[in-house]
C-alpha cells in the first residue's frame, strides 16, 4: 500500500524488513544502555583517581567495564535513557543508518562532559579515539579531517601557551584543546570555531550566574570547560549544517 506513494516507499521498505527492524532495535537499546552508564562511569572514574589510580586508558575503560557489569539503574537515568533512546529511534527511522554516527558522537560528548565535571579531566583515552574516528567515519575526507584537527590543535595549543605566559595560569586545558581538535575532524574548522565561541558564551553566562547566586568562591575556581563544549556542539552535531550533510 505505502509503496504506491513515493514519499512512503523508503519508510515501507524499512517497516517491513525484519532484519532492519532487529538491527534498529539493537542499535536503540545499545544507545540507551550506554546512556544509562555515562554518569556513574564518570563518578567511578573520578573515584579511582582519588584513590591514586593513573588517569590512563586502563583506569578509564576499567571503570567503564565495572559500571556496565554492576550498575543498577536509577529512575533519573532511566528517564534520561528513555528520552535519548526514543530520540535515537526516531532519528534512525527517519534518516537511516547515516544518523548513527552523529548520535554516537553526541553521546561521546556527553560522556566527556560528565567525566570533566566529576574529575576535571578530558582523558586522552577518549578524545584520541574520537579524533581518529572522525577522520575515518566523519563526513570529511581523511586528508581534510586530519588537517582540520591538526590546525585547530596547533592554533589552540599556541593560544593556551601564550595565555599561560602572559597570565601565569591556564586558560585552556590540554584536554579541551584535544577535544576541540577531535571535533574539528568531525565538523570542520568553521563549525568548530563556532562551537568554541558558543561554549565560551555559555561558560561566561554560567560564571555570571554563580556570582549572581552569591557563590563567588565557586565562580573563582576553574570551571570544567568540557560541559560547555558538549552543550555548544550538540546543535551542530544533531541539527546543524554539518549533521545535515551526513544525512
Amino acid at each position: 500500500m505505502f509503496t504506491a506513494v513515493p514519499e512512503f516507499s523508503n519508510w515501507a521498505a524499512w517497516h517491513f524488513d525484519a532484519v532492519q527492524w532487529l538491527a534498529w532495535g539493537a542499535a536503540v537499546l545499545g544507545l540507551m544502555r550506554v546512556g544509562t552508564c555515562l554518569r556513574p562511569w564518570a563518578g567511578h572514574y573520578a573515584g579511582c583517581l582519588l584513590l591514586g589510580a593513573l588517569p590512563d586508558a586502563t583506569t578509564l575503560w576499567g571503570a567503564a567495564g565495572r559500571v556496565v557489569r554492576r550498575y543498577r539503574l536509577t529512575w533519573p537515568d532511566a528517564v534520561a535513557a528513555g528520552l535519548w533512546g526514543g530520540g535515537a529511534g526516531v532519528a534512525l527511522m527517519a534518516w537511516g543508518w547515516p544518523a548513527f554516527a552523529p548520535m554516537v558522537l553526541c553521546q561521546t560528548m556527553v560522556a566527556l562532559a560528565w567525566i570533566d565535571v566529576r574529575s576535571g579531566l578530558l582523558p586522552d583515552a577518549l578524545t584520541s579515539p574520537l579524533m581518529v574516528a572522525g577522520w575515518l567515519f566523519g563526513p570529511l575526507s581523511l586528508g581534510s579531517a586530519s588537517s582540520a584537527s591538526a590546525l585547530v590543535w596547533a592554533g589552540l595549543a599556541g593560544f593556551a601557551g601564550g595565555y599561560r605566559c602572559l597570565r601565569g595560569r591556564d586558560g585552556f586545558g590540554a584536554g579541551d584543546v584535544k577535544c576541540l581538535a577531535a571535533l574539528a575532524g568531525w565538523l570542520g574548522i568553521p563549525v568548530t570555531i563556532s562551537v568554541l565561541g558558543l561554549a565560551c558564551v555559555l561558560g561566561v553566562v554560567f560564571w555570571a550566574g554563580l556570582w549572581c547566586l552569591d557563590r563567588p568562591s565557586t565562580a573563582g575556581r576553574g570551571l570544567p570547560f568540557g560541559p560547555f563544549i558538549a552543550a555548544a556542539a550538540a546543535p551542530a552535531i544533531l541539527g546543524g549544517p554539518a549533521s545535515l550533510s551526513w544525512l
